[in-house]
């Protein structure tokens, strides 16, 4: 499988722990980092684990994106990028 042909599911997982990472590193509950960025903690928590609990794959919006990685205080590129080379390294 060529690096470029990530399963869309894969990276959300590999988003997910980038998320769960960054949150653990700065010590912080998931309900302290949802209520810092504006969202719904059960939100945020379908974004860690990659799924809503019907099973469905997350999809979160950009403008969520953008506020989990300022939150973080990391770059939304950087943030990606630390996803994609996770989703990639379980290839």
């Amino acid at each position: 499988m060529s690096i470029t042909s990530v399963p869309d599911a894969i990276f959300v997982r590999a988003l997910g722990q980038v998320c769960l990472r960054y949150r653990k590193e700065r010590g912080i509950s998931q309900q302290t980092f949802a209520d810092s960025v504006g969202m719904d903690l059960s939100n945020y928590q379908y974004i860690e684990h990659g799924q809503n609990p019907r099973g469905d794959m997350s999809n979160p919006q950009m403008k969520t994106l953008l506020a989990i990685a300022r939150g973080f205080q990391v770059p939304l590129n950087v943030m990606m990028n630390d996803a994609w080379e996770t989703a990639t390294s379980k290839l």
